[in-house]
């Protein structure tokens, strides 16, 4: 039998360069993480503008908000831990502000929270607008929840057996923050930075926590009050310890 030698050469070729091929898959897309931020809210009225704490406007009818470094047209999730209320809103763009604050809200919003002017604690999270608990629009505010049955009952008084009416006190969550410093390997480290906070800043009620053998956090707390730990934390900055973890204790 005769065989065609070029036939031969050729399938021996097209054998050889399969072997060489290799299948390239393109890249699935990697979703970018939530980001989720808890600390005290700068509510916007125009004395904030002109004194220059933001350099972005906010208008109080419309649902946007700002951030430092959030993109535009992120949707976000801003809730009140002490009652549970929460909306979404859409970040109108970045701006730079004093770094206690995680968000700077209008009026309107605050108002919606009914958050406590005095401690304008909240919850932040970006959100993805395809998420399946996302249902509604950034531009209508989340319906109120009700949140009375879900709260603690610290008495319940019957005035009489055959009334249908109960009268029941809920608790309110009163709010406790500290600041949470630095962590260090050695107590001596721990100590000598807590020593110098008293004398160069003046600072009380800074503390050592032991977390483990060889790990101590040094913070400020618990604080009732958000202006007392704003002036903490601005000490705090002047003394170069910056971008401070604000934690509420009691939720």
């Amino acid at each position: 039998m005769k065989f065609n030698l070029g036939y031969i050469y050729i399938f021996v070729f097209l054998f050889s360069c399969t072997q060489d091929m290799k299948i390239i898959k393109k890249p699935s897309k990697i979703k970018e993480p939530t980001f989720s931020s808890k600390g005290f809210a700068l509510i916007y009225d125009n004395s904030v503008f002109e004194n220059k704490i933001v350099d972005k406007k906010l208008n109080n009818d419309q649902n946007y908000v700002l951030h430092s470094f959030l993109k535009n047209n992120v949707l976000v999730s801003i809730s009140n831990p002490f009652n549970s209320k929460s909306l979404t809103a859409k970040i109108r763009r970045t701006t730079s502000y004093p770094s206690i604050y995680n968000i700077v809200i209008t009026k309107k919003m605050a108002d919606k929270l009914e958050l406590d002017i005095n401690n304008p604690y909240v919850e932040v999270l970006s959100i993805r607008e395809n998420d399946k608990f996302i249902a509604k629009e950034a531009s209508i505010f989340d319906e109120e929840k009700k949140v009375a049955n879900k709260a603690p009952v610290t008495s319940i008084n019957v005035n009489d057996m055959s009334s249908s009416t109960v009268k029941i006190k809920v608790k309110k969550k009163e709010p406790s923050y500290i600041i949470d410093i630095a962590e260090f390997y050695f107590l001596e480290s721990a100590e000598t930075v807590k020593i110098r906070f008293e004398k160069e800043a003046n600072l009380e009620n800074i503390k050592i926590k032991k977390i483990s053998k060889n790990k101590f956090k040094v913070y400020s707390g618990p604080h009732a009050y958000f202006n007392t730990v704003k002036d903490i934390y601005f000490s705090l900055n002047k003394l170069g310890f910056e971008n401070l973890n604000i934690i509420n204790t009691n939720k």
